[in-house]
């Protein structure tokens, strides 16, 4: 097993994909809220 945990701390990989699949999601919630609300506008919904 060449990858272990340090006991001083927890794993930085697992948290780094964790920060950057928040970070993906809270890019993209905005994104689609926006593009609703322009679709919306636009009479898609209507």
């Amino acid at each position: 097993m060449s990858h272990r945990h340090r006991p001083d701390g927890p794993c930085h990989f697992s948290l780094m994909s964790m920060g950057a699949g928040r970070r993906v999601l809270l890019a993209l919630l905005p994104l689609g809220l926006l593009w609703l609300a322009v679709a919306w506008a636009m009479g898609v919904f209507a």
